[in-house]
C-alpha cells in the first residue's frame, strides 16, 4: 500500500467513529426537536411515540429518556418518570446535577423518604454548595423524624450561605418538631422578614401559616388567628383558610368553620381539606356525609402531595381510619335508637347497627395498628411524647397500658407546653371513667376558645353520671353539651332530659307511643310534678284533622330551641305517626344549621 493511501485509510478509521457519533448526535437532536415540538402542541401521545422510536434508534442516549421522564413528571405520572430518569442516570448521568435532583424529587413523590435522602445526601457530595439540596434533604430529616440532622445540616448551611429565607423557615419547622416553640417562633419571624425583604409576598404567606400552626400548637388561640389574616392577605391560599377553619372549630363555631374549609376546598389540590370537612361534619353529627368524605379521601390514588406536607402514608391513612371509626360508631347508635314502627322496620334499623359497628370495629383495629407503626417511628427518632402518645391511642382498649403511655407523654409534653395537662386529665378521665377527673379538665379548658375540647369531656362524662344522686348534674351536662353542639347527642347514645306538655288533639295510646320512641332516643322524661327539675320543655298538640306539631323551649327562660311537626296523613296512623313525630322531633333538634 502506497504510504499516502494508507494515511488517508488511517484518517478514515480514525474519523468514522466521530462521524458515527456526529450523525447519530443529529439524529437524536432532530427526534428530541420533533418531540419537544408535540409536547408544547399537547400531541402527548405523539410525543410518547416519538421518543420511543428514537430510543429504539439510539439506545445509548439519556438526553431521550430527560425529555420523556420531563413529560410524565410534568403529568405527575411519577413511578414512570422515575423509571427514565433511573435509565438517564444509567447511562452515562451519574453525576447530573438535573437527574439526580428529580430522581430525588420522583422518590419524595412517591413518598419513598428513605431512597429520597439517599439521593439528596449523593447530590450534596457532588455539589455541597447547593442550597435548594441542602433545604431539601433538611425538609426529608423532618419528615422522617430525623430532627437532629436536620437541625445540624441547615445551622451549618446558614453559616456558610447566610440567613436565607428558606433555611429559616425549615429550620423553624424542625424546631416546631422538635418542641422548641422560641427557637422554632424565632425562625420562622426571619423568614418573614428575609421574604418581604425580597418582596415575596407568597413565600410569607406560607410562613405565617406555619406561625399560626405553631402558635395553636400552644394553645395561642388570639395570635394564632391574627397570623392566619396576615397568611391569607399575603397570599389566599388554601392552607391559611383551613388554620381558620380549626381555629373556628376549637371554639365550635360549625357557620364560620364551613365557610373556611369550602372557601380552602375551592383553592385546594390536596385532599386535606375533605379530611377537615369530614372532622368537623362528624364531629357536628353529620356522620354519612363525613363518612363519603373520609372515604373518598382514602380510595384517593394522588398521594404525591404529601411531599410538601409533614405527614407519610402511614400516619395519613392513620387518620383516616379514626375518622370512619368514630363516623360509622356514631351511625350504629343513631340506627339503634331510632324510633320505628313495626318489627321489619325496627329489625332493619337493628340490622344496620350492627353492620356499621362491625365496620367501625375494622377501621378502629386499622387505626390502632397504624398508631403502633407510627409510635415506633418516633421512637426511632427519639420523639418521645409523640411516640408515647401513639402508643397510648393504639392501647385505648386495654387501660392499664393506655394509662402506662398516657403517663409517659405526659411527662414528656408538659414539661414544654403546660396547658396540655388538661388534655392528659381528660384522656385519663376517659380511660379510667372518671367524673371527677373529667370535671377537673371542663374546668381547666378556656371556655371560649376550648369548646371543642369541653364538648368533648361533656360527652364522656353524661354516661358516667347515672342514679338519683347524679340526676341534676347529668342534666347540667346534657343541656351544656346540647347547647355547644346539638349534633354531638345522637352519636353518643345520649338525648334530652324532657318534661313533656300534652297539648289537645294527643290520645292517651299516643301519649304512651310517644314516651317510649323518645326514651327509645335517650331521652329522659320527666315524672309528673318534676317538670321543674328538667332544662326542656317539649310541647306536643294533635292536628284537628291528624298529625302532630311540636315545640322545644327551655324551661326556665321560655327561648325556643326547635319546633316542626307531620302533615295530617305524612305519618300515616297509630304507631307510625308517633314514630315519625319523633323522627322529625330528633331531625329538627340535633341538626347544627
Amino acid at each position: 500500500m502506497k504510504p499516502a493511501f494508507r494515511a488517508a485509510a488511517a484518517a478514515v478509521l480514525i474519523l468514522a467513529p466521530l462521524l458515527r457519533a456526529a450523525a447519530q448526535a443529529g439524529g437524536v437532536d432532530e427526534y428530541a426537536s420533533r418531540a419537544q415540538e408535540q409536547i408544547a402542541g399537547r400531541n402527548f401521545e405523539e410525543a410518547v411515540r416519538t421518543l420511543g422510536e428514537a430510543k429504539k434508534k439510539f439506545p445509548l442516549s439519556p438526553q431521550l429518556n430527560i425529555i420523556l421522564a420531563d413529560l410524565y413528571y410534568e403529568k405527575e405520572l411519577y413511578t414512570l418518570a422515575l423509571e427514565e430518569y433511573r435509565a438517564a442516570e444509567g447511562k452515562g448521568n451519574r453525576e447530573d446535577f438535573y437527574t439526580l435532583d428529580q430522581i430525588a424529587r420522583c422518590y419524595g413523590k412517591l413518598n419513598r423518604e428513605a431512597d429520597s435522602i439517599d439521593y439528596l445526601t449523593r447530590i450534596l457530595d457532588l455539589y455541597p454548595d447547593s442550597v435548594d439540596s441542602v433545604n431539601d434533604l433538611a425538609w426529608m430529616y423532618f419528615k422522617t423524624h430525623q430532627l437532629e440532622k436536620g437541625e445540624a445540616l441547615v445551622l451549618d448551611a446558614k453559616k456558610r450561605f447566610g440567613p436565607l429565607k428558606d433555611l429559616s423557615m425549615t429550620l423553624g419547622t424542625i424546631y416546631s418538631g422538635m418542641n422548641d416553640y422560641e427557637k422554632a417562633r424565632q425562625q420562622y419571624m426571619q423568614s418573614i422578614e428575609e421574604a418581604l425583604r425580597g418582596g415575596d409576598r407568597y413565600f410569607s404567606s406560607i410562613a405565617y401559616y406555619n406561625l399560626s400552626l405553631l402558635e395553636h400548637n400552644y394553645y395561642r388561640f388570639n395570635s394564632a388567628l391574627r397570623y392566619t389574616d396576615e397568611s391569607i392577605d399575603m397570599a389566599d391560599r388554601a392552607p391559611g383558610h383551613l388554620a381558620r377553619g380549626e381555629l373556628f372549630q376549637s371554639r365550635m363555631d360549625y357557620r364560620m368553620a364551613s365557610e373556611e374549609y369550602q372557601k380552602a376546598f375551592a383553592k385546594d389540590t390536596t385532599p386535606l381539606t375533605k379530611v377537615n370537612m369530614a372532622i368537623l361534619l362528624r364531629e357536628f353529627g353529620f356522620l354519612d356525609l363525613a363518612r363519603r368524605y373520609a372515604e373518598d379521601v382514602m380510595g384517593s390514588k394522588d398521594l404525591a402531595w404529601m411531599l410538601y406536607y409533614g405527614t407519610d402514608l402511614t400516619r395519613h391513612y392513620k387518620d383516616i381510619h379514626e375518622i370512619l371509626a368514630d363516623a360509622y360508631e356514631g351511625m350504629a347508635r343513631v340506627e339503634a335508637m331510632k324510633p320505628t314502627a313495626g318489627f321489619f322496620p325496627r329489625v332493619a334499623a337493628l340490622w344496620n347497627s350492627v353492620k356499621y359497628r362491625a365496620v367501625s370495629v375494622w377501621h378502629r383495629l386499622k387505626f390502632r395498628l397504624l398508631s403502633v407503626s407510627v409510635g415506633k417511628s418516633y421512637l426511632a427518632e427519639n420523639s418521645l411524647s409523640d411516640a408515647w402518645w401513639e402508643f397510648f391511642k393504639a392501647n385505648e382498649a386495654y387501660p392499664e397500658v393506655a394509662l402506662k403511655y398516657l403517663d409517659l407523654a405526659r411527662a414528656e409534653e408538659t414539661a414544654y407546653n403546660p396547658h396540655t395537662a388538661h388534655y392528659y386529665k381528660q384522656e385519663e378521665g376517659k380511660i379510667r371513667r372518671s367524673a371527677a377527673l373529667l370535671e377537673q379538665s371542663i374546668a381547666g379548658f378556656d371556655p371560649f376558645w376550648e369548646k371543642e375540647a369541653i364538648a368533648d369531656s361533656l360527652r364522656h362524662l353524661a354516661p358516667l353520671l347515672s342514679g338519683p344522686k347524679n340526676a341534676v348534674r347529668r342534666r347540667e351536662v346534657l343541656a351544656r353539651l346540647y347547647d355547644i353542639n346539638p349534633g354531638a347527642l345522637r352519636q353518643e347514645g345520649l338525648g334530652l332530659p324532657l318534661a313533656l306538655q300534652w297539648q289537645a288533639g294527643v290520645g292517651g295510646r299516643e301519649k304512651a307511643l310517644i314516651v317510649r320512641y323518645l326514651k327509645r332516643a335517650g331521652c329522659e322524661i320527666a315524672e309528673t310534678g318534676k317538670e321543674a327539675d328538667f332544662p326542656f320543655l317539649l310541647s306536643i298538640r294533635g292536628g284537628a284533622s291528624g298529625g302532630f306539631s311540636f315545640s322545644l323551649t327551655e324551661t326556665a327562660t321560655g327561648r325556643s330551641r326547635a319546633a316542626g311537626g307531620t302533615e295530617p296523613g305524612e305519618g300515616g296512623t297509630g304507631k307510625t305517626a308517633c314514630a315519625r313525630l319523633v323522627q322529625e322531633f330528633l331531625d329538627e333538634t340535633f341538626t347544627v344549621r
